[in-house]
């Protein structure tokens, strides 16, 4: 299993997911994340926040027929594992401006790591329980 963090340029899967990077404006007032959906590798169909997870938490398990989701981690630390066929891979996700692309049939979970972790998801497309692949085949 591959693991890499913030520092490292990544790819996985023949591109099947990716970091990408994010532009961060940080100075005395804050930091400030911007994301021009323009400039975003898909066009968002739809956002959702996961917070309050305690720490140690799974979610995911799951891949997707189709679409793709843009993860960022807003703040703590979060592990996504990923598997496509028999290939595995990790990333951890921290509020550095690295975003972690995942594409169709990417089989993922997340274990959020802090207890004051958010992960902001954007998805290609709206919610569809039928594109969801849950079945020990992608595990």
């Amino acid at each position: 299993m591959s693991t890499q963090t913030r520092t490292e340029p990544a790819r996985w899967f023949s591109g099947r997911a990716c970091l990408i990077a994010l532009q961060r404006h940080a100075d005395a007032r804050g930091t400030l994340m911007p994301l021009d959906f323009d400039a975003l590798p898909f066009a968002p169909g739809r956002c959702f926040t996961v917070s309050d997870a305690p720490a140690g938490t799974v979610r995911g398990g799951h891949a997707h027929r189709r679409g793709q989701q843009l993860l960022i981690c807003v703040q703590g630390r979060i592990d996504v594992d990923m598997r496509h066929g028999d290939d595995r891979a990790r990333a951890v996700l921290e509020p550095n401006g690295s975003g972690l692309l995942i594409g169709p049939l990417v089989w993922a979970t997340q274990r959020y790591l802090l207890p004051d972790s958010v992960l902001l998801v954007l998805a290609s497309d709206p919610f569809d329980p039928t594109s969801y692949v849950e079945d020990a085949a992608h595990r």
